[in-house]
C-alpha cells in the first residue's frame, strides 16, 4: 500500500510545476524554468558518442587493455598473451575500443600496433588516478 502511495505522491510532486518546493521553485527559477533546464541537458542524440565510451569502459578485458596501453604500444601477440585472449575475441575488444576512439594503431612494417588516443590517455589518467 506504501508503494501505490508513493507512485501517487511522486505524480502529485510534479503534476504542478508552479506548486514545488521553495527550493526547487529557486532553482528552476534560477534555470529559466523547464525550458532553461532542458536547454542545459543534452539530447538523447548528443549523448551517444558518450554512451558508446562508458559502454567501452564496462569491460574488464578493455580496461585491461587501456592499461597495458598505458605502459606502451603494444603489437596484439603481447595484448593477446596479457588478456589471454583468442585472436577473434581481442579483435572484437580491440575494435570496440577504436570504434569509441580510446585506441589507434599504426603500421610498422608487417606489424598492427596499438596504442592510446589522446582521449584514451585522458580516460586511462583520470580512472588510474589514485582515489583521494
Amino acid at each position: 500500500m506504501e508503494m501505490s502511495t508513493r507512485s501517487t505522491a511522486d505524480k502529485e510532486c510534479c503534476a504542478d510545476i508552479l506548486n514545488l518546493p521553495d527550493e526547487m521553485a529557486a532553482t528552476m527559477e534560477k534555470l529559466g524554468g523547464l525550458e532553461g533546464l532542458r536547454s542545459r541537458v543534452p539530447s538523447r542524440e548528443n549523448v551517444i558518442e558518450e554512451a558508446r565510451l562508458f559502454q567501452s569502459l564496462s569491460d574488464p578485458i578493455r580496461l585491461q587493455i587501456l592499461h597495458a596501453l598505458q605502459v606502451a604500444d603494444l603489437c596484439p601477440c603481447i595484448l593477446k598473451e596479457i588478456t589471454a585472449l583468442s585472436d577473434s575475441k581481442l579483435s572484437y575488444h580491440l575494435s570496440v575500443l577504436e570504434e569509441a576512439k580510446l585506441v589507434t594503431w599504426s603500421s610498422r612494417k608487417k606489424w598492427r600496433i596499438y596504442m592510446l588516443s589522446e582521449l584514451g590517455l585522458s580516460v586511462v589518467d583520470r580512472i588510474a588516478r589514485p582515489r583521494e
